[in-house]
């Protein structure tokens, strides 16, 4: 909430194109550093529709925008790994770790079989989107292909939160009650999922 109210307090300091390109290169950083609230500027955004008089649409088509960006940097960063084995970077040496490696060929097979389910999904599974761009990556799926689901993905939640903040009256606090409701139930639900998964692994084995 301190956040919100500080990218707030910022964008209505500014001219609403300046505000429009914050909101964007927010947006972007989400996917690059997973840990900023991304989801958080959109909500920003929208809260901006009735109290800085920012157009709809100008708001949609920054989050989006930036949404899409970042998503294709991330996907250009697995694609490059992917194709770069002769390096020796961070990334390079994480994929190849021994513990590691098995996962990451699992994880190149599923997305060579199912990246575009996953991808467009991507912006309703919080915590993880940077993983599904980056295993896109190293999956090597086409680049259009990417930019199109996630551009996808991206409009559909956008919309979502900018039609949930026209029926809640943009009230700040509901909108961000409901988004990390929202996270934490999805997250609680892969635990559990992912979870069972392991369980029943073990019992197998």
């Amino acid at each position: 909430m301190e956040v919100l109210s500080e990218i707030l307090a910022f964008v209505n300091s500014q001219p609403i194109w300046i505000g429009l390109i914050v909101l964007g290169v927010c947006a972007l950083i989400e996917y690059v550093f997973p840990p900023f609230p991304g989801d958080a500027v959109t909500v920003a955004g929208a809260v901006l529709i009735p109290t800085a008089g920012y157009p709809w649409w100008g708001v949609f088509l920054a989050v989006m925008a930036g949404s899409v960006i970042g998503a294709g940097t991330v996907w250009a960063l697995g694609f490059w790994v992917a194709n770069t084995p002769e390096r020796n970077s961070p990334f390079h040496r994480l994929i190849s770790w021994g513990k590691v490696a098995p996962t990451i060929d699992k994880i190149k097979v599923k997305f060579r079989e199912h990246g575009s389910a996953y991808i467009a999904l991507n912006r309703f599974i919080p915590a993880f989107r940077s993983l599904i761009f980056f295993s896109a990556g190293l999956a090597q799926l086409p680049g259009r292909a990417v930019v199109i689901w996630a551009a996808i993905s991206a409009a559909l939640w956008n919309a979502a939160l900018l039609a949930l903040g026209l029926v809640v009256g943009f009230k700040l606090d509901v909108l961000t009650d409901w988004v990390e409701s929202y996270a934490a139930v999805v997250l609680t639900i892969i635990g559990l999922v992912l979870l069972t998964r392991w369980f029943l692994a073990k019992r197998r084995g």
